[in-house]
């Protein structure tokens, strides 16, 4: 291989890297962590997850979604090396090729970016390396900065779920938001 093939491949990014962050395998050391952010209430109330577990629950997730041949389950660190959330594409259909996005970041890390740079960079690499054409997800009514960080990737809003979880006492809407692949945003 030549210096000019070593340079050219020198410039190939990893598809797991962002701006800001970086995507990465979920490791064991990382679980006691990822409950701790995970299990922070004003995380929480804007997930489906609904009562607090200790780390074996976070084990018993962990140990799911590596053997679900339908889920791509990734770390968020920064490129320094700090955790600071997770994200996945779930349900995962290879004939539509489709999936849903999952998404959470700890509260220590929010209003910097973290989590629009880890939604641009797991679709990217949906679209880029799995090859889907569509993501999917929904979202709280409440939760602002999310839809926000959707937004600003391109995910459109495709309809509401009208009072379809119970949260803090009241009912909120569910909003169900779709990307194609031609409409991610790239800064």
């Amino acid at each position: 291989m030549s210096e000019a093939d070593h340079e050219d491949f020198r410039r190939v990014s990893s598809p797991f890297e962002g701006e800001r962050i970086r995507l990465r395998a979920i490791e064991e050391s990382d679980l006691s962590r990822i409950n701790e952010m995970f299990w922070d209430p004003e995380v929480s109330v804007y997930l489906a997850a609904t009562w607090p577990e200790p780390i074996a629950g976070t084990r018993s997730w962990w140990e799911g979604v590596r053997s679900n041949p339908s889920t791509v389950a990734l770390a968020i660190e920064t490129r320094a090396g700090e955790l600071v959330g997770a994200c996945s594409l779930e349900g995962i259909d290879v004939r539509v090729r489709s999936a849903g996005l999952g998404i959470w970041i700890g509260k220590p890390y929010w209003d910097r970016g973290h989590g629009t740079d880890a939604v641009r960079t797991l679709c990217r690499f949906g679209f880029g390396e799995m090859n889907l054409q569509r993501i999917g997800l929904a979202v709280y009514e409440t939760n602002q900065r999310g839809v926000r960080a959707y937004q600003k990737v391109g995910f459109k809003e495709e309809g509401r779920r009208r009072r379809a979880h119970f949260v803090g006492g009241r009912h909120i809407d569910v909003i169900v938001m779709g990307l194609l692949a031609q409409e991610l945003v790239e800064p």
